[in-house]
């Protein structure tokens, strides 16, 4: 199949015993045999990896940046709904590497900006060199994938993709831009949200163009169906809903 569970089917599963991004939702995403378990990382200033979801408007956990405080300061008196604490990179990539298990983990590498002065681009190089010194360390290579949002300042993810072509991790881009600009740039493959597609920027032209292709995120059956056709050529759906849609995206 080509699905990919968001923050691990968490919705799905329940978010009380299964929040965003913990070691239970990956299990339930692995359960179901998914394609790949999508999460999202940080980089933490002792050069650890956070497996979490921060606040979309202050871009904190637990209170803090995490590119400020220490794995150890993030986990202080905080626990997930389950009784979890924050994963690290390590406790994670262990859980995908049962045996066994056929899902893969798409890592996130979350946007750290606060304002134009304060762009936090730095953090997210520095989430994808240090998650790809654990990978190489922990030989996880062939279990792991990153996807990146696409700044406008392009060394973010050019920085980020070097380092994760070194450690041999595929690399997936998410910018709103045409086939024919992630071809000039040497992009191979492009994460693009359902809603970004339009005249200029068609799943076709993609395709045609031999560049890798996966979108997110799809929790209709109506939206499932439009792109369900193209299953045999996508590299991956992600949805909330991996159980209720997964039949529905097997490939021959």
């Amino acid at each position: 199949n080509i699905v990919v569970a968001h923050r691990g089917g968490s919705k799905e599963a329940g978010r009380t015993s299964c929040p965003d991004n913990s070691l239970a939702s990956l299990r339930y995403a692995k359960g179901l045999k998914c394609m790949a378990s999508e999460t999202d990382i940080y980089w933490t200033k002792d050069n650890q990896i956070v497996v979490a979801h921060a606040d979309s408007e202050t871009i904190k956990i637990n209170g803090k940046y995490p590119w400020e405080s220490t794995l150890e300061e993030l986990r202080k008196n905080y626990k997930l709904s389950n009784g979890e604490q924050l994963p690290s990179l390590q406790e994670y990539l262990a859980e995908a590497m049962t045996d066994g298990s056929c899902t893969k983990v798409w890592l996130d590498l979350k946007n750290c900006y606060i304002s134009s002065s304060k762009p936090g681009h730095e953090y997210v190089i520095k989430a994808c060199q240090r998650a790809c010194e654990i990978i190489t360390e922990m030989e996880a290579a062939p279990w792991v994938e990153f996807i990146c949002t696409g700044y406008e300042d392009a060394k973010v993810g050019y920085g980020s993709k070097a380092a994760a072509d070194k450690a041999g991790v595929p690399f997936g881009w998410m910018k709103e831009a045409s086939a024919s600009t992630y071809a000039d740039r040497g992009l191979t493959w492009c994460n693009m949200d359902k809603g970004n597609f339009d005249s200029s920027r068609t799943v076709e032209s993609f395709l045609d163009k031999g560049i890798e292709l996966s979108v997110y995120t799809l929790d209709t059956p109506e939206l499932i169906d439009k792109y369900a056709k193209y299953k045999d050529r996508l590299k991956g759906i992600t949805t909330n809903y991996p159980a209720k849609y997964i039949n529905s995206l097997r490939v021959k």
